[in-house]
């Protein structure tokens, strides 16, 4: 009997605890995310801007919508390693793609040759930072992750409701309701 009451009074003088840690362990990402074998992918809501903005090297480089009929959509995305040693990662045009429910998917832009450099940039609300830029090749190991931003040019009024991944493995990221948020 007295061991059952200890047992129960750790177990109730550590919830507390664990309720604590777990309400302080906020995520940066707020969107959806999904998981496969190896990768899991977490990526905020869309969000459509005017201009995205980054600076690398000390340049300022500044990306537009190709034509005006078109925007530049963001998307704040995290990459999980949880099971492989080490996996090589290339994120490209080919490797990932935003799209719509009815099959349309559009490539990001690679935010180093479809980008302009500027000397200075305008802060409006219209403009966004994205950095860090998620692109390139790279290794991740087992219980790292690496975020950044992906760069899209879109259609004008595309009902934004996916992110494919398509590196590694297949995942696909649905964005359920992101016009409402």
């Amino acid at each position: 009997m007295i061991i059952k009451k200890i047992n129960i009074i750790s177990l109730l003088s550590i919830l507390p605890i664990m309720l604590i840690i777990t309400l302080g362990c906020e995520d940066d990402i707020t969107g959806s995310s999904a998981k496969g074998r190896n990768l899991e992918i977490y990526s905020d809501f869309p969000l459509i801007v005017d201009q995205a903005f980054f600076e690398i090297n000390g340049e300022n480089r500044i990306i537009s919508p190709s034509a005006s009929n078109r925007e530049i959509v963001i998307v704040d995305t995290k990459i999980t390693n949880r099971t492989t040693t080490v996996i090589p990662i290339i994120v490209d045009t080919e490797t990932v793609m935003l799209g719509d429910r009815r099959g349309k998917k559009y490539p990001p832009v690679n935010p180093y040759e479809d980008s302009i450099i500027v000397e200075s940039i305008s802060t409006n609300e219209g403009i966004k930072n994205v950095s860090p830029i998620l692109w390139d090749s790279f290794d991740l190991a087992r219980g790292y992750e690496i975020q950044g931003f992906l760069i899209f040019d879109v259609p004008k009024g595309l009902l934004l409701g996916t992110l494919f991944w398509d590196e590694v493995e297949y995942i696909p990221v649905d964005f359920v309701n992101y016009l409402e948020n």
